[in-house]
């Protein structure tokens, strides 16, 4: 159950839950495009700031769109020096999110203008309070972000990091942002070239579907738009690319129609996890089976009472799901600190909370121990059910023992063949490893 715990808690993030405070996540879609050269198509979902504005004008599927770019910055100066990570993102970014400032405000449209955008900056929650004591006098201070001095006109909310599994460090308008990554001291000499070029793919587009809108519609919607673009750019011709199209696809990166190394490894281990789990349920149900053998006297007089078979089987249930509840306790402990070193060692760039807090991983853990001890009942459960009351008295019978027998076996084939199955695949999968 620690295992299952573990690896859910890695699979749901990379997979299944949504970037937190994000509103509506079924209709808010990643935008990928595509491009054939040679026969082959190439995806990927890095587009310049111009195809962005032109997918934006030129499609009406969409109530809401936006443009982000996550990205390593140098914060600070002198000795207080920091590599940490940046949002670069446009002001239509914060109306995905259902969420307010802990302080002062998000930047605005204003301020998120070509060329230049303004110095103006969100700080994340985790980096005011530790750079700044989490104090209330934060508004209005100056902060160094690349090669610009920024002023502080927000703070986001708890555990807000965007589209981004690390912890963002500060927000600033996507054109601010360009204009220090691509202007002067970078080797491009003309600023305008960012919001102007089509070549230079380095940002990322959300867009989220209007009531009614399919997820098809909303695909062909941004491939005829992207086709547009695609005419327009001035070297397309000279660039051997063809078939251009765009999809709308799912906000995960993980599910999308690029899935990483990441999310695959994970996937196996969750698999492997589940496996070992149900080698432990005929483990245990094997164990439950011989007890409820030896206790087939005191089962026998007690339907000799009176007792009918539902309370008789309902205290058997019970018996093994208050089991599975205390080795679900044990898991989580296991979960938390074996867990926090299974998720530095597959993704140590991510931001992980405490596993006891996530209420997700306790959920499941709950779930599992459920489905565990219902598993691991039904062997006793059915030793009670072919039991005969009168043999069972007397001796227990060679009736009784024969079944006994037959279901132990059916367990132990069932260990050894996962358990041949999960060293061959653990085999092959740390040779590919």
């Amino acid at each position: 159950i620690g295992a299952n715990a573990a690896m859910f808690g890695i699979v749901d993030r990379l997979l299944l839950r949504p970037p937190a405070y994000l509103s509506n996540p079924k209709t808010t879609h990643r935008v990928y495009i595509a491009r054939t050269w040679d026969g082959v198509e190439h995806l990927t979902a890095n587009i310049s700031y111009k195809r962005y504005l032109e997918l934006r004008d030129w499609t009406t599927s969409f109530s809401q769109t936006a443009a982000f770019f996550n990205t390593d910055v140098v914060f600070g100066t002198g000795e207080d020096a920091r590599e940490l990570h940046a949002g670069l993102v446009s002001a239509s970014y914060w109306r995905f999110f259902d969420l307010r400032p802990v302080l002062g405000r998000f930047f605005t449209a204003e301020e998120d203008r070509v060329p230049e955008g303004a110095p103006v900056t969100v700080l994340g929650y985790a980096y005011w309070q530790s750079n700044y004591g989490a104090s209330p006098e934060v508004i209005g201070k100056t902060l160094r972000i690349g090669r610009k001095v920024y002023t502080i006109v927000g703070v986001a909310p708890k555990a807000f990091n965007g589209m981004s599994m690390k912890a963002v460090a500060a927000y600033i308008p996507i054109t601010a942002g360009a204009n220090d990554l691509f202007g002067g001291g970078r080797g491009v000499r003309d600023v305008t070239r960012y919001y102007t070029t089509h070549n230079m793919s380095w940002m990322e587009m959300l867009v989220r579907r209007k009531p009614g809108v399919s997820v098809e519609a909303a695909t062909a919607d941004l491939t005829e738009a992207d086709r547009r673009s695609f005419a327009a750019q001035s070297n397309a011709a000279q660039s051997g690319e063809r078939r251009p199209r765009a999809i709308a696809a799912p906000i995960l990166r993980e599910r999308g129609p690029q899935q990483g190394r990441d999310s695959q490894v994970a996937t196996w281990l969750a698999g492997v996890s589940l496996v070992v789990l149900l080698v432990a349920c005929a483990n245990v149900a094997n164990i439950l089976l011989a007890r409820a053998f030896r206790r087939r006297r005191e089962i026998a007089v007690r339907m000799a009472l009176g007792i009918s078979r539902g309370r008789l089987l309902a205290q058997l249930f019970t018996e093994s799901i208050v089991l599975a509840l205390l080795g679900a306790a044990a898991g989580l402990a296991v979960a938390h600190w074996g867990g926090g070193i299974l998720r530095g060692t597959l993704l140590p760039d991510v931001e992980w909370g405490s596993t006891l807090a996530d209420s997700r991983v306790l959920a499941f853990a709950a779930a599992a121990a459920l489905a565990v001890g219902i598993l691991t009942g039904l062997a006793p459960v059915l030793q009670s059910l072919h039991s005969d009351v009168t043999t069972a008295l007397k001796s227990g019978g060679a009736k009784s023992g024969l079944h006994r027998s037959r279901l132990r076996t059916t367990l132990l084939v069932f260990q050894a063949t996962l358990s041949v199955v999960l060293l061959v695949g653990a085999g092959l999968f740390v040779r590919s490893l």
